[in-house]
């Protein structure tokens, strides 16, 4: 089977940047102009968006800048890179299920691991704070965003589960 490579859509995360560099002027313009009687919920409000836009930002330059594939479907299992949050490679010894998960307006394939611990085991601190929370909202500790992929979460299903029955030689585990 000739393995699936999906590249992440320049424009969109083009669009990404756009919008994260937005929010980080939109905080820097709180810093320099604070709301009178709450300067401390301002003051708060710019460095947080400065903070977590600023680093939705730099992850979109390296995007842009890299030619590393978001997803890589193959014999082997998944290579996960398309987010911030990306697992790196998941071998489908490890995949129980995937499926198209929908949370606040924004599509997600969610990846059930038989060993989501050892996953957050070698995520950095924040990471894995960030992909608990992940897991509390969604239920899925893989998660792989739609926004910024030119293809449907429901044809990177199919792939899965194409290349999932060729491993096991049955569908589902």
């Amino acid at each position: 089977m000739t393995p699936v490579v999906i590249y992440p859509s320049r424009l969109r995360v083009s669009l990404i940047l756009l919008g994260a560099a937005l929010f980080v002027a939109g905080g820097i313009w709180l810093l320099m102009n604070p709301i009178r009687g709450d300067e401390a919920m301002g003051w708060l409000a710019g460095w947080a968006s400065i903070v977590f836009f600023g680093a939705v930002a730099l992850f979109a330059l390296g995007r842009l800048a890299s030619r590393k594939p978001a997803i890589t479907i193959d014999r082997t299992g998944i290579t996960d890179n398309a987010s911030g949050l990306s697992a790196g490679f998941i071998p489908w010894s490890d995949v129980v299920d995937a499926q198209v998960v929908k949370f606040q307006q924004q599509k997600f394939l969610g990846v059930s691991l038989r060993n989501p611990q050892d996953y957050l085991a070698k995520a950095s601190p924040l990471k894995r704070m960030l992909m608990k929370a992940n897991s509390s909202l969604v239920g899925f500790v893989i998660n792989i965003p739609q926004i910024s992929l030119p293809v449907p979460l429901e044809e990177l299903l199919g792939h899965i589960e194409r290349f999932r029955q060729a491993d096991t030689g049955a569908p589902g585990r």
